[in-house]
């Protein structure tokens, strides 16, 4: 009898498996990426993680831009970002991102610890990054658009429940974007 409910058990567990509405996110290896399909401005849109601490740092976000250029070494993208407050106040952040070609992540100069990846989103003008360092773990979404259809961060939402992510931060994007500062 023990036997018959262990495997009961296990066909609920396979069941429940295959009849899940959840989709994880497709990979995108940052090694192999075209990389014009990825240079260029970014706004940030949303933000989601199993801990609120995790996003704590964007709570007093209201709109941030980001522009993604080649550096003069193709193993180094320069990232830019023009980060309004909620105060209205701007303020700038720049930072170096390393393509290894034994490693389909991104890394962060500088940040030894800190993980990137990237992933594909449902919507054509957006991306999902994952972020993983030594006291957080959350994933961002990013778009070329300043307002993405619902469905696309519908999709955002779904995906981070089934990374077990209940913690979700939509930023407001309501005072328009910094500028960003000539290098």
């Amino acid at each position: 009898m023990e036997g018959l409910w262990s495997y009961l058990l296990y066909l609920c567990g396979v069941l429940v498996n295959v009849f899940s509405l959840c989709e994880s996110p497709m990979k995108l290896q940052a090694n192999e990426l075209d990389r014009d399909q990825y240079l260029g401005r970014w706004l940030f849109i949303a933000a989601a993680s199993s801990s609120p601490s995790s996003l704590e740092k964007f709570t007093t976000t209201d709109s941030t831009m980001f522009s993604m250029t080649q550096s003069n070494s193709p193993e180094r993208l320069q990232l830019q970002a023009a980060i309004r407050l909620n105060t209205g106040q701007c303020f700038h952040k720049s930072w170096i991102y390393l393509l290894k070609e034994e490693s389909p992540d991104l890394g962060t100069e500088g940040r030894p610890h800190m993980r990137t990846q990237l992933f594909s989103a449902k919507c054509p003008d957006s991306i999902i990054v994952q972020e993983t360092d030594q006291d957080y773990h959350r994933i961002l979404l990013y778009s070329r658009v300043l307002h993405p259809a619902e469905d696309c961060v519908a999709d955002f939402k779904d995906k981070a429940s089934c990374l077990e992510m209940s913690e979700f931060l939509l930023i407001p994007r309501t005072q328009g974007a910094c500028e960003f500062q000539e290098t």
